[in-house]
């Protein structure tokens, strides 16, 4: 069936267009709203071994996505497009809202709805309020929202046979924008950003430019993970970006199965303050992905989603991307951005300024070196009351030669 028969025969369905008024109903009325009942273990487990089956999977190349998006999607999904709406959980809401003025977290919500469909002016405003959402109806020319309809539908089949409940779709695309810029605290020097030896996991020597600092920050040396851990605090101080280094350069997979097994909050609990020595790539990587599809493909329980069995929802295409752009500072991102453009343009490109040599540490003997001169892990994490809650996870394992980096 065309995506435009399947839209009018939609459309044309009496009972659809009851259950479209009962919706409205229930988000005109408040009082009807199912409050939501906390952060849930099983958002870090999940996110855990998402991150872990993906990396895994696509094990030659770098993975970025945020299991942040993911539960503000289905948020997003149980207070819009259900006849029992949910209220977002307080927590993901407090998190969302101090996230809002932050330069290092951006987050973007894009609703594309079919020409005819109006939500209910206070749904509308409560997704306005709760979400960083605009919303735009489509037409017929807009053929990639078509075929990313069409996948839907064959998505949620597959869906509905792994989860074992029925999916109904929505006529709707929703796009989750998340972009991570290194707002950091403490700004790498870009005059100490030299060009140095990044080893892969197939142990291939790549060359690329790597920011250099040494500093007092909170870190620790964990024998049960076989890895050093660094946290680098962004200007927003309840952001920050956590480092995992394996001992080994092949020590990546192993990893993060370890890390399965660790909460986050016991690792902050193992950190402590200390002189580091830091040497990290400079890359940017972006990674896209259709969320049904992917929870389809992993085989892993999907608790995010878990609504009652008498809940009915209508379920919209996803859209996940993911971008980090990590850089010396939000300035020198800007700067290479301009650059970039300049280049595009016919301008003859130079070297950015690095040079090619021996990094000078210049600390103490007893402080500790984090040189990332290997694969390794990185999350951002939110700290909200006394929990760690991960907003991105990623793995570097090599440049993305697709991305210039200034």
């Amino acid at each position: 069936m065309s995506i435009n028969v399947y839209f009018k025969r939609q459309w044309k369905n009496s009972i659809v267009l009851l259950l479209l008024n009962g919706f409205a109903l229930f988000a005109g009325n408040d009082n009807l709203f199912v409050e939501a009942s906390g952060i849930c273990a099983c958002y870090e487990q999940f996110a855990d071994d998402f991150f872990s089956e993906q990396s895994q999977r696509n094990n030659v190349s770098n993975f970025v996505y945020s299991p942040f998006a993911m539960q503000s999607f289905e948020d997003f999904v149980k207070l819009g497009f259900s006849d029992k709406p949910e209220m977002p959980d307080d927590n993901f809401g407090e998190i969302m809202d101090g996230l809002k003025d932050s330069d290092a977290v951006k987050m973007e919500y894009k609703v594309y709805l079919p020409e005819g469909r109006e939500l209910e002016p206070a749904t509308l405003q409560l997704l306005k309020k709760r979400f960083p959402a605009t919303f735009e109806h489509i037409d017929s020319s807009k053929a990639w929202m078509m075929e990313a309809i069409e996948e839907h539908l064959r998505n949620l089949n597959e869906l509905e046979k792994f989860m074992g409940n029925k999916q109904t779709p929505a006529e709707t695309l929703v796009e989750i924008n998340t972009e991570i810029n290194t707002d950091w605290l403490h700004p790498f020097d870009e005059q100490a950003t030299k060009v140095a030896e990044f080893r892969t996991d197939d142990n291939r020597k790549v060359d690329m430019a790597f920011m250099h600092q040494v500093g007092n920050l909170r870190t620790a040396e964990m024998t049960d993970l076989q890895a050093k851990v660094v946290e680098m605090p962004f200007k927003n101080e309840n952001v920050s970006m956590w480092l995992y280094l394996p001992d080994e350069e092949d020590g990546l997979d192993e990893l993060e199965e370890k890390l399965k097994l660790k909460s986050l909050d016991s690792i902050a609990a193992s950190m402590s303050q200390r002189e580091v020595d830091v040497l990290l790539p400079k890359f940017e990587d972006t990674q896209e992905m259709d969320l049904d599809g992917e929870i389809s493909k992993s085989g892993l329980d999907y608790p995010l989603s878990q609504t009652a069995p008498d809940v009915i929802i209508q379920r919209p295409a996803s859209k996940l991307q993911t971008k980090v752009a990590m850089h010396e500072s939000l300035y020198a991102q800007q700067s290479a951005k301009d650059l970039y453009s300049e280049n595009t343009e016919g301008k003859e490109s130079g070297d950015g300024g690095e040079a090619v040599g021996e990094v000078d540490t210049g600390c103490s003997t007893d402080c500790i070196k984090f040189h990332a001169g290997h694969p390794f892990i990185y999350h951002v994490v939110y700290k909200h009351d006394d929990q760690v809650v991960p907003i991105v996870m990623g793995c570097f394992r090599n440049l993305n030669i697709n991305i210039n980096v200034a």
